[in-house]
């Protein structure tokens, strides 16, 4: 359970509306939807009844909402007991895989550093092991991996979600076919991102059918995300990338047997200040923000 999804919950228990708590949010209906179904999952219970445009609590919604009352409280003593007027301050740093670095925490800063003067982030790109090594060692105070991830010393919450497709250059001959076949495909040269990246894994565990065949076509092993791009809008063969960093040079190749999905997680140090805490949320609320106003 997240904090931001008890935030929710109460929203609409007030306004009464999904439609009129997402506006207030600043979240689009499903984005807001899908977070209640994602609580009702784990309570185990339903907690609102949906009828007509209006919803009101069940008899297990009413008892929550006693405990969210009490825990929104708790929050808010938090925040004043160890943030001055409820402003976060501070240097603050962040390292993430380059999908993530380039395509989505740019916006993302952007909109929280307008928000808090005081604050100050900062970026490093790195791939899955060297994320969650520094995040380990306290090199860097919140790192954003792919999931599932179990490390106990970690706080884990759920960042976003990532699909990935296959895709070539607008003119690559793969488009000539009418219907496309895992015998065409088969035949193409590939342009991978190097074993290390989540991203590589994350094909290679979809198609793992496939990968031995495919060792042989493997023309290209690149470390950044920029390096791929170019590569596959030069035409140097087909490869797999994020929807978020798909160029306007490339397009997606219809078939949907390579297409797969992964989730980013934003981890910190469980021994870690308050104020950590106060950032994550902030960077989560931002993160569902950005992800509605891609949606609509």
């Amino acid at each position: 359970m997240e904090f931001r999804q008890i935030v929710y919950f109460l929203a609409i228990s007030e306004s009464g509306t999904f439609q009129k708590a997402a506006s207030q949010l600043g979240l689009t209906q499903p984005a807001l939807s899908r977070q209640i179904f994602l609580l009702e999952k784990e309570l185990g219970v339903t907690v609102l009844e949906r009828g007509g445009r209006s919803v009101r609590l069940t008899h297990e919604g009413e008892r929550f909402y006693q405990y969210s009352i009490r825990m929104k409280e708790l929050w808010e003593e938090i925040q004043n007991g160890f943030s001055k007027d409820n402003e976060l301050k501070g240097n603050f740093s962040i390292s993430a895989g380059g999908t993530v670095s380039a395509w989505v925490l740019p916006q993302i800063l952007k909109e929280i550093l307008k928000k808090r003067p005081g604050l100050s982030l900062s970026v490093r790109e790195g791939d899955a092991k060297e994320t969650k090594d520094a995040v380990l060692k306290g090199e860097v105070d919140l790192g954003i991996l792919t999931g599932p991830i179990s490390e106990p010393s970690l706080n884990v919450l759920e960042f976003l979600s990532d699909r990935i497709f296959p895709v070539a250059a607008k003119d690559h001959p793969i488009f000539l076919k009418k219907k496309i076949r895992i015998d065409d495909l088969k035949k193409q040269t590939f342009v991978f991102f190097h074993p290390g990246s989540a991203l590589r894994k994350a094909v290679e565990k979809k198609i793992k059918s496939f990968s031995k065949e495919f060792g042989s076509n493997i023309a290209m092993e690149l470390r950044s995300v920029e390096s791929v791009i170019k590569s596959l809008e030069a035409g140097l063969g087909i490869g797999f990338l994020s929807e978020y960093s798909i160029s306007p040079k490339l397009k997606k190749i219809k078939f949907e047997d390579w297409n797969t999905e992964r989730k980013f997680y934003l981890c910190y140090r469980k021994k870690s200040g308050p104020a950590l805490a106060l950032l994550a949320e902030e960077i989560l609320r931002s993160a569902e923000k950005w992800k509605s106003e891609k949606e609509t």
